[in-house]
């Protein structure tokens, strides 16, 4: 009587079991029709998948963040810096070796970074791409930016101040002199002047009648501006 009663548990037992493996096999055969055999594998490895870990083995590597608009020199202690990376990661900003920040990536794949302080002289700036597994991406560019607050300086060799010049050979008053600064703009008047390698320039500059006032601006790579002026007479 028992062998016969552990018999029939069996066996239910074992029908139960056929039906789930035969529901199992429905189902693998409906979603390989479905979404096809890919589908099957990205099932497989949710399930096999160790999730101790992260390596390259179950997780890509992102590739890293990309700057845009950075500022090679600049006057403000505090600057803004932007770029691309892959949507939804997060990036991790490092200034002078060390961590600054981390922003999340949005859906157009860009990312800021507000504020960002400098200190003076040279800062290097780089950031990595880094997964919600902490899966680093390899370095970004490395980029330097200078925080320049001096004002360049002008020399003007000629004309002096005050200088007063007659008639039609003399309407036309060069100036000449330096600036302190390498990457300088300088200006006279509204003219931009064409500076030499040593930061020399000339310039010729026609005067007006009478007495004038003539504005020479000099506008350094990190935008720093200094001006000065110089008072000039023509008389016909």
């Amino acid at each position: 009587m028992n062998n016969s009663r552990l018999e029939r548990v069996r066996s239910k037992r074992a029908s139960k079991q056929g039906a789930t493996y035969l529901i199992l096999a429905v189902g693998l055969i409906l979603v390989t029709l479905i979404w096809g055999l890919p589908a099957i594998a990205r099932i497989t490895q949710y399930f096999t998948q160790d999730d101790t870990s992260p390596t390259l083995g179950n997780e890509q590597r992102p590739t890293p963040p990309i700057f845009s608009d950075v500022p090679e020199s600049t006057y403000s202690a505090q600057v803004r810096i932007a770029g691309f990376a892959q949507p939804g990661l997060e990036v991790v900003l490092y200034l002078n070796g060390a961590e600054f920040a981390r922003k999340f990536v949005a859906e157009s794949g860009t990312f800021v970074f507000e504020d960002v302080s400098l200190t003076d002289g040279v800062n290097t700036a780089y950031a990595y791409t880094t997964t919600p597994r902490e899966l680093l991406s390899e370095q970004s560019k490395n980029y330097t930016i200078i925080l320049d607050k001096t004002k360049p300086k002008v020399a003007l060799d000629k004309p002096s101040e005050g200088q007063v010049f007659r008639g039609q050979a003399e309407r036309i008053a060069e100036f000449s002199g330096s600036v302190d600064e390498n990457g300088s703009k300088v200006y006279i008047g509204e003219r931009m002047v064409i500076l030499q390698a040593d930061g020399r320039f000339t310039l010729p500059y026609q005067l007006v009648e009478g007495d004038q006032e003539v504005e020479i601006r000099a506008i350094d790579k990190a935008g720093n501006e200094s001006e000065m002026s110089i008072k000039l007479r023509w008389e016909p």
